[in-house]
């Protein structure tokens, strides 16, 4: 026969209080125990952007990060079915954000199409409040007759570099300066006939230049008219029907960064398409629509020159119309800023 021993019960002793917090104590720390512990993770980031038939998501694990610090940053594209899409090439930086590595996973069949994932690993050497920039994804709808190609670019993102080094001195701040000390001067002969000679040769060879041009200056060309002479003699070329089509657009791009040099000074052809367009947002040269224009025609011309992007006849067409139109309206725009700045000063 088993027997169970049940437990007796007792009524506590008034003269026992230390057992009493005790047991006290030990309930609350049971309680604590079993509570989530805080989650000090900063918090994922996640934007998203759709254009036409394609839709982009790109998130960043971290919000905050240390200086050094690995971060993934991950880049979905889904697009419908006959719709194709070209990631760029892999990046030495984005930003302030140096590119450690990277991984596909492309053309995933999906319900409703297709999908493609990119995963970057960065990191920034730079402390403060950091952008990571748009990252410019071409794509071409063959889903009509007349295929058409467009670029999407992702949201940008600003995330949090902290220094784990904040409050140290700094070893790049200038010391106080020294006393002057003097020093002996020794006097050499003058060799001011040297330059007087040298000078004199220069101005003659100048004055000789100038006259041989001068009859042809009245006959030059604005840079409005000379970059629409060439995109109309390069619609003309038989680059594309030879398959050089890189070729073709390379010359297309050059065509207008050396308009962009000669009508507004910026020396486009010696910079990246992300430097020249961080140049001209800080100009008040271009407006936010012929900004947008040219964004749109120098990313997709890139991927075509970088990322082995094959637009066909009717991607060339576009591409041509996209920068007769960038050219005039920016042409138009400057002369009608002009003409004002001339009215305010006449008046």
């Amino acid at each position: 026969m088993i027997s169970h021993i049940l437990p007796r019960t007792t009524r506590p002793h008034s003269g026992s209080p230390i057992r009493w917090a005790a047991l006290s104590l030990l309930l609350i720390a049971t309680a604590a125990a079993t509570l989530p512990a805080a989650d000090n993770t900063p918090a994922a980031i996640t934007r998203s952007e759709s254009q036409g038939p394609v839709e982009v998501q790109v998130s960043l694990n971290k919000s905050t990060a240390q200086i050094a610090e690995p971060l993934t940053l991950t880049l979905t594209v889904d697009a419908p079915q006959n719709v194709l899409v070209t990631l760029p090439q892999q990046p030495k930086t984005l930003g302030t954000f140096n590119v450690l590595g990277m991984t596909d996973t492309a053309d995933i069949p999906t319900s409703t199409g297709r999908q493609w994932i990119r995963r970057y690993q960065v990191e920034s050497l730079v402390p403060g409040e950091q952008t990571l920039p748009p990252i410019a994804i071409a794509y071409s709808d063959r889903r009509e007759a007349a295929p058409s190609s467009d670029v999407i670019e992702t949201p940008s993102m600003n995330v949090a570099i902290t220094s784990v080094l904040e409050g140290t001195p700094d070893p790049l701040k200038f010391r106080d300066i020294k006393d002057v000390v003097d020093l002996p001067v020794v006097e050499k002969p003058s060799q001011a006939w040297i330059y007087w000679s040298i000078g004199s040769g220069t101005a003659l060879a100048l004055a000789g230049v100038a006259l041989l041009a001068w009859p042809n200056r009245s006959s030059r060309r604005s840079a409005k008219d000379r970059a629409l002479a060439e995109l109309a003699e390069l619609e003309q070329s038989d680059l594309l029907e030879k398959g050089l089509t890189e070729q073709y657009y390379v010359r297309l791009t050059t065509i207008v960064r050396q308009y962009i040099e000669n009508q507004f000074g910026i020396a486009a052809p010696k910079l990246t398409t992300d430097e020249f367009l961080d140049q001209t947002a800080s100009s008040t040269l271009l407006d936010d629509e012929q900004r947008g224009t040219l964004r749109v025609f120098l990313s997709l011309a890139d991927l075509v020159k970088f990322a082995q992007f094959q637009p066909g006849h009717e991607d060339a067409n576009q591409a041509i119309h996209r920068a007769t139109q960038f050219i005039e309206q920016s042409a138009m725009e400057k002369k009608n800023t002009s003409s004002s700045e001339a009215a305010k000063e006449n008046a």
